[in-house]
């Protein structure tokens, strides 16, 4: 009897120091997983970026308005960005900032993410998740402000309204957009309706789109520009 009863105030102090090493151990690393990153480069310059030390695009760099298209990118790893060329000190190592890869990770059907650099410091760079669903019967198109010291802007196609946004770093959802051909753009400003940027862009069904600003209106660089999201 006694015997049993040590045994019991054994189990039941063990079960009670388990439960209060779970309480409070820090959450378990994520090992192993992968998440595809597209950056996406709003900035004026040619950018470079790096995964430990290793150059992952192209050898002429990401151009501005340009994307890199979706690369394989560890869980929490850390992204470096460099310029192509620095005009100043005429070499390329200077490591503008970095970005950690710590994105949401939940589900496992798409992991997609952007990575948008608007800038060449760590604070003018943001991650967006893509979630991406075809549309046969539709292109799909979404709307980021990648330009900082943007009010807020409102989005026509073929004198539609589409899109209203309200500062740097905001992201519409994916929207249908009916119908293949070219599409005639507007970017103003929601407050005055002035015209910042027009253009025509081609979309076609089943793809899905990212259309993002790039520069500042005060000096006149404000434009957009446009990539798949595939």
């Amino acid at each position: 009897m006694i015997k049993n009863l040590r045994v019991n105030a054994l189990l039941t102090l063990l079960l009670f120091t388990m439960a209060a090493c779970v309480k409070n151990d820090p959450a378990p690393t994520i090992v192993g997983l992968e998440v595809n990153v597209n950056v996406i480069n709003a900035s004026d310059d040619i950018l470079n970026f790096y995964l430990n030390g290793t150059r992952q695009n192209s050898t002429t760099g990401i151009f501005p308005l340009a994307a890199s298209g979706y690369t394989d990118v560890p869980y929490a790893s850390q992204l470096a960005f460099r310029r192509l060329f620095n005009n100043q000190t005429f070499d390329n190592s200077e490591i503008l900032f970095t970005v950690p890869v710590t994105v949401d990770t939940t589900g496992t059907d798409n992991r997609r993410y952007s990575l948008f650099t608007a800038g060449p410091t760590a604070n003018t760079a943001f991650i967006l998740r893509d979630t991406i669903v075809s549309d046969t019967g539709n292109a799909k198109l979404r709307f980021v402000v990648a330009s900082p010291e943007t009010t807020k802007l409102k989005v026509t196609l073929n004198d539609t309204l589409y899109f209203t946004t309200t500062a740097f770093k905001s992201a519409s959802v994916f929207k249908p957009v009916g119908g293949t051909g070219v599409k005639a753009v507007e970017i103003r400003d929601a407050d005055t309706n002035t015209l910042l940027y027009s253009t025509r862009l081609t979309l076609n069904v089943g793809n899905n789109y990212t259309l993002f600003s790039q520069g500042r209106v005060t000096d006149r660089t404000f434009k957009a520009g446009l990539t798949t999201n595939q």
